[in-house]
């Protein structure tokens, strides 16, 4: 193999994706990109675990239909590869992401059916036993060794090991046994969302355990549902933070959405897998089980799109601080150590501890602040933040060319990460995909209080889907034109230097971008929008005595378009800010640009 080695970019926004860190919890240090690769030998083709794999879903794409059967190997083996985006999104808005993961519930199903399988019919307990422990290793590889599974597969093999020996399993010391050959294994694990999940539900479960009392007098069905709903809720007792913290959403239908699924999960695992095993003996008695089954797996896709759709399956939420998130986990450790709940709540340390944490949040909000100016990687496009010292929110643009959605996947979290729910101005300089699009996702989930555009000389697709998702949300739009003045609070104001009323129509909707200049003390930021030459020449006759600004957002991404030698003169910014995608195909910034802004220095 012939390449280039690159190292993986870390995170570039505040609590962004890091994916030289996801990297690292699979093992892989660094990424070639290969100009010359030649096979010398293909060992994979004789692996036994690849060859189970190809095996296992060559049957299931066989006797599934796609959709049912992408679903199926999901289930079983953890490999969403081909599972569409629309039902992962249903299953984790609805609280039921754990069933896509293989983890403890999928682990303890196998074990019940080859239980009595291999105990009932084949072979008995001791020699059983042994076979479950062979076929849970086996799993773990056939899943490639994903901390879910193999958390639980190791605590499943030390339980049995115990019965084999005769000896009683303890339940702490496996956990802590499989978290350490994990951790041994990849310490980077431990940054893994799946392994905090997976160990988080687990001692959820377990320290709570003892809270659960059966009735004997009960109906069976409602002893089961109790028990489901107790279950679902201590897991989530210890996660919640965990969810919280790294995709910022609370549901509060998981017990619906668990207790309805948990039974079907049960049957998809233990049939999944007799069809997988029976298809190898007979092609005729594994297509009654798939008749059976196919069914079923369609209700479970049907329960997580009901559940996702309920009231408060997906409240936003701000990213917790990490001293709320110590706390809350400090509680939790002091509550284990009381058999009484209300025997716990008396407790004059745990009322200290609240007001405590009430006041400290406090405090730390109402603290003075400096202005604070955030400029957001949104790849080929703009997007700045503001924060005021009285904590007044500005959003200028939000970006949205990418391939992806912006706004959902980097816009929004990142204001969440910035604990903000609520915007008091967003600005849109003008309708280019690249500056608005991201705007739509935060106007839909979060709170905005004013909006803040100019008289359009063209009407696009973008404008037209943005007065829809304003008439239905009801916000205040402000029209500026050149000359307006717009006050956030006694401190800062923003001077609307253009478009005047007299619009261009060469590249309209570049050219009649807002101008638009931050004023704080003796403190001015410049933003430009995509304006071109024309644009600035316009600008230079009306306002060049008010250009003057301590930073400036470059114009239209550094193109050569913008930028004149007279425009740059005239602002004589401090530094200045180029918003772009990284090896963008436009060539921004263009390299005169560039050359013009650093002659400023000398």
């Amino acid at each position: 193999m012939e390449g280039k080695l690159e190292i993986p970019k870390i995170a570039t926004n505040y609590k962004g994706f890091d994916y030289r860190q996801y990297l690292k919890t699979q093992k892989i240090q660094g990424i070639v990109i290969a100009d010359n690769v030649k096979i010398l030998k293909a060992k994979y083709k004789n692996n036994l675990i690849y060859q189970i794999q190809k095996k296992i879903k060559a049957i299931i794409k066989e006797k599934l239909p796609s959709e049912t059967g992408d679903l199926l190997l999901a289930i079983l083996l953890g490999d969403k590869k081909d599972l569409s985006e629309q039902i992962q999104i249903n299953f984790k808005n609805s609280n039921l992401s754990h069933m896509l993961a293989v983890s403890g519930a999928h682990v303890s199903y196998i074990i019940v059916g080859l239980t009595y399988i291999t105990q009932n019919l084949i072979m008995g307990k001791r020699k059983g036993r042994v076979f479950c422990i062979f076929f849970l290793i086996i799993f773990m590889a056939i899943t490639n060794f994903t901390p879910s599974v193999t958390r639980a597969c190791i605590m499943a093999i030390l339980t049995l090991v115990s019965k084999i020996l005769y000896k009683k399993a303890d339940i702490y010391t496996n956990i802590s046994i499989s978290a350490l050959i994990i951790l041994l294994y990849n310490p980077y694990s431990l940054l893994d969302l799946g392994f905090q999940l997976s160990f988080g539900g687990t001692i959820g479960i377990v320290i709570f355990m003892r809270f659960i009392k059966k009735k004997q007098e009960e109906p069976k069905l409602l002893n089961y549902i109790k028990q489901m709903a107790l279950v679902s809720i201590y897991a989530n007792i210890i996660i919640i933070p965990i969810i919280m913290n790294n995709f910022n959403t609370v549901s509060l239908t998981f017990l619906v959405s668990n207790i309805l699924a948990s039974p079907i999960l049960a049957i998809i695992v233990i049939v999944g897998f007799s069809i997988i095993i029976i298809s190898i003996i007979s092609h005729s008695l594994s297509n009654i089980l798939v008749f059976w089954l196919n069914p079923i797996l369609n209700l479970l896709i049907k329960i997580s799109s009901f559940c996702s759709k309920l009231p408060f399956a997906k409240i936003l939420v701000v990213t917790p601080y990490i001293f709320n998130i110590l706390f809350y986990y400090t509680i939790i450790l002091y509550l284990v150590n009381y058999n009484n709940l209300k025997q716990f709540i008396k407790k004059k340390t745990v009322i200290l501890l609240s007001i405590i944490l009430i006041l400290s949040n406090f405090i730390f909000y109402i603290l003075p602040q400096d202005l604070k100016i955030y400029f957001i990687d949104v790849g080929q496009g703009d997007s700045t933040l503001i924060v005021t010292p009285s904590k007044k929110t500005i959003l200028i643009d939000g970006g949205g060319s990418e391939s992806f959605d912006v706004g959902e996947k980097v816009l929004l979290p990142y204001l969440l990460d910035r604990r903000i729910r609520k915007i008091d101005y967003i600005m849109i300089s003008h309708f280019d995909t690249d500056h608005c699009k991201g705007i739509f996702t935060v106007i839909e989930n979060l709170k905005v209080k004013n909006i803040i555009i100019s008289k359009q000389a063209k009407k696009s697709e973008n404008y037209k889907k943005f007065k829809e998702i304003v008439a239905n949300k009801k916000i205040n739009i402000i029209l500026v034109k050149a000359g307006d003045k717009i006050k956030i609070d006694k401190y800062i104001y923003f001077k609307i230097l253009f478009p005047t009323e007299k619009l261009i129509m060469q590249n309209p909707l570049n050219n009649n971008s807002i101008v638009s200049q931050l004023n704080y003390k003796s403190f001015k930021m410049l933003f430009t929008g995509d304006i071109e030459e024309i644009a600035e020449k316009e600008i230079l006759n009306l306002q060049k005595d008010k250009l003057k600004s301590t930073i400036l957002k470059v114009a239209h991404h550094g193109s050569n378009t913008s930028s004149t030698q007279e425009f740059i003169n005239s602002v004589k910014p401090e530094l200045a800010l180029i918003g772009v995608g990284k090896n963008n195909t436009f060539g921004h910034p263009s390299e005169c640009v560039v050359e013009k802004l650093r002659d400023l220095r000398y």
